[in-house]
């Protein structure tokens, strides 16, 4: 593993995710909230795991027979995936090689995030997509367990 990829391995526990859209301030994610809760896993062997969700999701009244409305709210406040990764240092992205994941889209593609580390924090960007006719710029930032 690279020295850069080595600064990844460990727990992560999820601080912020915000989007910005034009020259306007960063928002708290509006799916997240405030107070998102999540966690980022990076093994030495090259694994990643990430699991994020909006705080006080409502529980289902029951857990083995949720109904459909339960979890579409439960789903609507929940992310997360897994897979291997790999780091691109010459341009500053690590690579998330997803193999499962909440999003069926996902499954199979890599996902590419600048990265940018400070002190026990690491801030994450994915690359910016369109939402209702403009483009949405995501940082998700992380401090280390």
């Amino acid at each position: 593993m690279s020295r850069s990829g080595a600064r990844f391995v460990g727990v992560w526990r999820l601080v912020s995710i915000r989007e910005q859209t034009g020259d306007g301030p960063g928002v708290d994610d509006p799916a997240f909230g405030t107070d998102p809760e999540g966690r980022l896993l990076y093994t030495a062997s090259g694994d990643v795991s990430v699991h994020f969700m909006r705080a006080g999701r409502a529980a289902w009244e029951l857990e083995e027979s949720p109904t459909d409305d339960e979890r579409a709210s439960a789903g609507a406040g929940y992310g997360g995936y897994a897979g291997r990764y790999t780091v691109d240092e010459d341009r500053g992205v690590i690579l998330h090689h997803v193999e499962v994941s909440w999003i069926p889209n996902r499954v199979g593609r890599d996902l590419t995030r600048s990265y940018e580390f400070f002190r026990d924090r690491l801030t994450l960007r994915p690359p910016p997509f369109p939402r209702r006719g403009e483009e949405v710029r995501r940082v998700l930032e992380w401090v280390r367990e």
